[in-house]
């Protein structure tokens, strides 16, 4: 691992982006549309540390890096691993660097997914960050469960609005409690159906469908309907995460 494991945790928590590269150019970018300064680099991508799906592939490419003016710039020829974000896509890629470490600071990551199943050298840490962020959210909820989908209903709406969630109640009949006041056994749990930026990302639940199920409780009105909500990405996990939330709170 590399000597700060810590310090590239946070830097993945901001950057969308990462790689290792070498700057071929500065004062340049690879967009016409650009704004270019001195700041302004060209980098010849070598690895793709971790990325969105879509840039994963961007090893032998050149990309535009809008260099941060909080750490020294680099030289033509220098390498380093970027961490970046605010994409933009067109015959290339431009972005901005959101922190820097040495290449050698990440070459055991790059190392070790050549001996792993691993997709990417940060998969890993990449993991690590989501069963930390899961135990956090779970922490902060009123209920965790691990139950299967009984039932759904489509909840009224007089008058829906802009960005109108779509309520909709799933029955979830409940096998095991691991937090909170509940009973094994069905409960009711209300969830927005609505595919809106403001909702796309809260889990859907369908029918049949099992899982450990983070619960917050319904406040105001809404809890005429159910006593319980799910509201954030987080709040739907595979059965066998319970194990990591378990292992967690030993």
């Amino acid at each position: 691992m590399p000597e700060d494991p810590e310090d590239v945790r946070t830097l993945i928590r901001r950057a969308p982006l990462s790689f290792v590269g070498t700057i071929t150019q500065l004062g340049q970018a690879r967009l016409t549309d650009v704004p270019v300064d001195e700041r302004t680099a060209v980098v010849q991508v070598d690895t793709v540390l971790h990325a969105p799906d879509a840039f994963q592939k961007l090893a032998g490419s050149e990309v535009t890096i809008q260099l941060s003016g909080d750490l020294d710039p680099p030289a033509v020829g220098d390498a380093a691993a970027f961490f970046t974000d605010g994409m933009v896509y067109g015959e290339s890629l431009a972005v901005t660097e959101v922190g820097r470490l040495p290449a050698d600071a990440v070459q055991e990551n790059i190392s070790l997914v050549a001996r792993t199943a691993d997709a990417m050298p940060f998969s890993a840490l990449q993991r690590d960050i989501a069963d930390e962020d899961m135990v956090t959210h779970a922490a902060e909820a009123d209920a965790v469960v691990v139950g299967v989908v009984v039932a759904l209903e489509q909840m009224p709406a007089d008058q829906p609005s802009e960005h109108y969630p779509d309520w909709w109640r799933a029955r979830i009949d409940v096998s095991t409690v691991e937090q909170g006041q509940i009973e094994p056994g069905p409960v009711d749990v209300l969830y927005p159906n609505s595919l809106d930026f403001r909702w796309y990302q809260v889990p859907k639940p369908k029918a049949s469908q099992e899982g450990m199920w983070i619960l917050h409780a319904t406040e105001g009105a809404l809890r005429e309907w159910a006593p319980f909500q799910i509201l954030h990405a987080d709040d739907h996990q595979p059965v066998q995460r319970l194990d990591t939330l378990q292992a967690s709170r030993r």
